[in-house]
């Protein structure tokens, strides 16, 4: 997310950045979601050979029944091997700090879209539980004039330091002019 570190006056104030964010995601990941499949329906209509393998990923039932039949073949032919993470991505080429797709096409731009929004699903879910948590902290009794400082991680939870507030409140005063006739 854009902000690690927020600054609130109120616990009000930090519901409501949460809030934000979540819609933020939220919109993002629906916008990406759209943009794969507008791609994916792209590639079918080019009948392109390149995402006949992304197809099959995500189509479950055809792949039960591919992963049974490899099964099959393996027991009969040789012991079965385990992948490493390098070994399922091999169209990657790893340079330095960087990670290059194998080729042009549509096949490694939708295996980054599928990374960012998982990645963007992580978050949202994250930032719903925290969001759950803070509802449960102020039902807990909590008051919602506490300021603080929050710490968003990427892979924990929401960390929360209270501070004094510098705003000073008011405290509640009544002030009328009474005014009484006299007899004279």
């Amino acid at each position: 997310m854009n902000h690690k570190v927020i600054h609130f006056d109120s616990v009000s104030e930090l519901e409501e950045v949460i809030d934000s964010q979540i819609k933020e995601l939220d919109a993002k990941i629906e916008f990406h979601s759209k943009l794969i499949g507008d791609k994916i329906r792209e590639g079918e209509q080019n009948n392109s050979e390149e995402l006949s393998d992304l197809k099959n990923k995500l189509n479950p039932v055809k792949n039960k029944e591919k992963n049974q039949d490899d099964k099959k073949t393996k027991t009969k032919n040789s012991s079965p091997k385990k992948k490493s993470k390098k070994e399922e991505s091999e169209n990657w080429i790893s340079y330095e700090n960087l990670n290059l797709y194998n080729g042009v096409g549509t096949r490694g731009e939708l295996e980054l879209y599928f990374k960012a929004l998982e990645e963007m699903k992580e978050e949202s879910d994250r930032l719903k539980k925290t969001k759950t948590s803070l509802e449960k902290l102020l039902n807990s009794g909590i008051k919602k004039e506490l300021a603080g400082i929050g710490f968003s991680q990427s892979d924990g939870p929401f960390e929360l330091a209270f501070i004094k507030s510098d705003f000073r409140r008011e405290k509640f005063s009544f002030k009328s002019l009474m005014t009484v006739g006299c007899e004279c």
